[in-house]
């Protein structure tokens, strides 16, 4: 796979927030979205996003050795920090089409 750093796989994190998360990450959300960047520029998260109507939960895609890479790196996450998470889930993802 182009791209592809070795002995690294995928993993497919999921997070569910708390409720009223629209409005509850606001004084979080500038720190959050720079976490995401650098882990971005890092070639550490492919993809990231929350889902819309309502904001509950979001998706992201790591690269990493092993899922505790992936765990130890979520704990830094600013929402992480603010208990704005309720459930994170950290899957391996089998990639077929894309990145």
């Amino acid at each position: 796979m182009i791209g592809r750093m070795p002995d690294e796989s995928t993993f497919l994190v999921t997070y569910r927030y708390v409720p009223g998360m629209e409005e509850r990450r606001t004084p979080h959300r500038a720190a959050h979205l720079e976490w995401i960047r650098e882990l971005h520029a890092a070639g550490r998260v492919l993809v990231a996003g929350a889902l819309q109507d309502p904001v509950d939960s979001a998706v992201l895609i790591f690269r990493a050795p092993d899922g505790y890479t992936v765990r130890q790196l979520l704990m830094h996450d600013p929402y992480a920090r603010a208990e704005l998470i309720v459930d994170v889930s950290v899957r391996p993802y089998g990639i077929a089409v894309g990145a």
